[in-house]
């Protein structure tokens, strides 16, 4: 066995995982090969933390998955040949052990459980676990696959949530729209047809009470932040704007609201600004939404 195909070997080996034919050629390499073989003194110090997993149960991915990874990985090595890969030139060209280059020492089973398990535990352990490359390959492919399993999962929370979140402001604004609907039944309501201001998106319907109050149905609303209030307005011909109530909006964009009561006849506007803070007595934020109060269609036919 050449210096190179034992460095391939080397993860194998240490997890007890090569043929005994494999194992034991490894094994002599090692006896015999002047060169360093550090990948199995790094390798080796994860085989207490791998061995501990060993028992459990293992996953088996979907067949097709292992060919795919296999043809990639043939693919992958036609297209890139190892550079280290040797030659009998090279070969011929390697020193021949020396003073200079000590002996190296082939990794054996202490008794007690440190790098390496024991001769008869690594037995055991090969005799349960042992498995060709191609099923090794199919386990490897199963933590890649259950890693991006994760990560897709991950992504598909993130839309589930954006879901919930959509549906959630689809029955806010439901549940508004059903009250502006109670108040235009009312004797005497009139209705309001809101659209967005220029360079605005805020839109929605809203009811005038018989008592004067607006049941106010709103979406695509900006959300406020810190103080900030969706300020209402009614304006009765050339008379200054009236306030009659402000709310907030978080995230779903959307508010049902009921203002206090205000005198609205049939003609007035309705207006939504938003405000810095509560208690404005005039607007001195953006208008946001407007819209004219409608009479009911008995009354305008």
């Amino acid at each position: 066995m050449t210096h190179s195909e034992a460095i391939d070997r080397a993860a194998a080996y240490v997890l007890g995982a090569l043929e005994r034919t494999e194992e034991a050629a490894v094994r002599e390499h090692l006896a015999t090969c002047a060169e360093p073989h550090a990948e199995f003194e790094a390798l080796s110090g994860v085989v207490p933390a791998l061995l501990e997993l060993a028992d459990l149960e293992l996953v088996e991915p979907p067949a097709a998955l292992g060919g795919r990874i296999m043809a990639a990985a043939a693919a992958d090595l036609a297209a890139n040949p190892r550079a280290g890969a040797v030659t009998p030139s090279a070969a011929a060209s390697r020193p021949t052990p020396s003073a200079a280059w000590p002996t190296p020492s082939i990794p054996t089973a202490p008794s007690a459980p440190t790098a390496f398990p024991s001769a008869a535990g690594r037995a055991a352990r090969s005799e349960r676990n042992r498995t060709g490359r191609f099923d090794w390959a199919l386990r490897i492919a199963a933590v890649i696959a259950i890693v991006a399993v994760g990560a897709w999962g991950l992504s598909l929370q993130g839309q589930l949530q954006g879901a919930h979140d959509q549906l959630e402001a689809a029955r806010h604004f439901d549940t508004a729209i059903a009250s502006v609907i109670g108040a235009a039944g009312q004797p005497d309501a009139k209705t309001v047809i809101l659209k967005p201001a220029e360079g605005a998106t805020a839109n929605g319907i809203a009811a005038i009470a018989s008592d004067g109050s607006v049941v106010l149905a709103m979406r695509d609303l900006t959300p406020t932040s810190g103080s900030q209030v969706y300020e209402a307005w009614v304006i009765v011909g050339e008379a200054a704007p009236v306030p009659v109530g402000g709310f907030s909006v978080d995230s779903d964009r959307t508010a049902g609201f009921t203002t206090r009561p205000a005198e609205a006849p049939p003609g007035a506007v309705i207006a939504l600004s938003l405000e810095p803070s509560e208690g404005s007595t005039v607007p001195v934020g953006p208008i946001v939404s407007t819209g004219i109060a409608l009479a009911p269609a008995s009354q305008n036919g």
